[in-house]
């Protein structure tokens, strides 16, 4: 067989690799090689080469897998017989084609043998199928592909390793294996396809935190809180944004359920002193009432405020006193306000109106 040291990398070759080199938008996609019997005068001209120089054949990719711990080696797998051949052929020189996202397929890398090559006879005379594995470093995290030649034929080492992943009748499936998937609720089984949106009422969307558009209506898991979640609008956020989901856990459930049920009552005070507010929490809903406190009046042209300790919806209302007096009861940005309207007629001691809103939801 013929000895290549090793293939060199084009200066279109250099681009692309330059690149796809970490862009994860970009996919280095290997097409093909070619074979043939050109000389070059060094290994310096392979850089400028476009083509392989004296084509005689094609060899199809049947694998492209990335190897090694930090996954930055690629290893292409080429296969070619010579049962299309009508002479001899001297096998000096290989060419790897690749494309990236553009689609234009180029001479990726080449290697020439030289004065080191060999024959591929005719068929008659000694049939022959060769493989030949290619390695490259690549940036980790790059994206690599190749269009695969699904007529190829496998070799004995892709057979035993394939006959050494297959699954028994009796094997059972487990995290490190396929197998048979036993369906049921207990540990080691799987839940059938329909059982989820049964018990849950929703359908099951996957999980949150990854990329894609996530559907209204149905259930998300969370790899982070560890909660399932609904979507409440198409998006494609990857974190339980709460705009864009609610928990569906028992937890979250529960605490939902258990706010409707507080009922509180507190009474808070104005600064400066002269107004007693009255706050009835019933769940969401928040309802202050308003009275004049230790004064017979309040002054015309001064805001009685007081900070409500809950994150409420903004209102307001019209108040009146005794004989006729009127002002304003205010909720803005969580604080309360009342004031005298008519300078000729501040707000007497009385019971002077009240306010109703709603907690805002997280």
């Amino acid at each position: 067989m013929s000895y290549f040291e090793g293939l060199k990398l084009t200066k279109k070759g250099e681009q692309l690799q330059a690149k796809i080199n970490g862009n994860l938008s970009e996919t280095l996609t290997f097409t093909k090689a070619k074979l043939g019997s050109g000389s070059i005068t060094s290994n310096d001209e392979i850089r400028f080469l476009t083509d392989v120089k004296e084509v005689w054949g094609t060899a199809s990719v049947t694998s492209c897998k990335i190897q090694g711990d930090e996954k930055n080696i690629v290893a292409i797998e080429l296969q070619f017989s010579n049962a299309e051949l009508r002479e001899d052929k001297i096998f000096r020189e290989i060419g790897l084609y690749a494309q990236g996202n553009e689609g234009e397929e180029i001479l990726y890398a080449y290697a020439n043998a030289g004065d080191k090559y060999d024959y591929i006879p005719l068929m008659k005379d000694s049939p022959h199928s060769f493989i030949i594995v290619i390695y490259f470093n690549i940036t980790s995290g790059s994206k690599v592909d190749a269009k695969i030649d699904l007529h190829s034929y496998v070799s004995l080492q892709e057979f035993n390793e394939g006959m050494n992943k297959k699954v028994n009748k009796t094997d059972y499936a487990s995290a490190e294996q396929y197998g048979i998937v036993k369906y049921g609720t207990q540990e080691s089984t799987a839940l059938e396809g329909n059982k989820f949106t049964q018990m849950m009422g929703k359908d099951y969307g996957g999980i949150l935190n990854e990329p894609g558009t996530k559907e209204v209506g149905k259930a998300y898991w969370d790899n982070n809180t560890k909660k399932l979640y609904i979507c409440k609008n198409n998006n494609s956020d990857i974190s339980p944004n709460i705009n864009n989901y609610i928990p569906f856990d028992n937890g979250s459930i529960l605490e939902r359920l258990e706010n409707l049920s507080i009922f509180k009552v507190q009474e808070l005070y104005s600064n400066p002193a002269g107004v007693k507010f009255t706050v009835f929490q019933y769940g969401s809903l928040i309802l202050i009432a308003a009275y004049t406190f230790g004064t017979e009046k309040l002054n015309y042209g001064t805001t009685y405020k007081c900070n409500l300790p809950y994150d409420c919806y903004n209102t307001a209302t019209a108040i009146t006193g005794n004989y006729g007096t009127c002002g304003q009861f205010t909720l803005r940005d969580n604080v309360l306000m009342v004031n005298s309207s008519d300078n000729q007629s501040p707000l007497k001691n009385t019971f002077m109106g009240q306010l109703t809103t709603f907690l805002k939801q997280n």
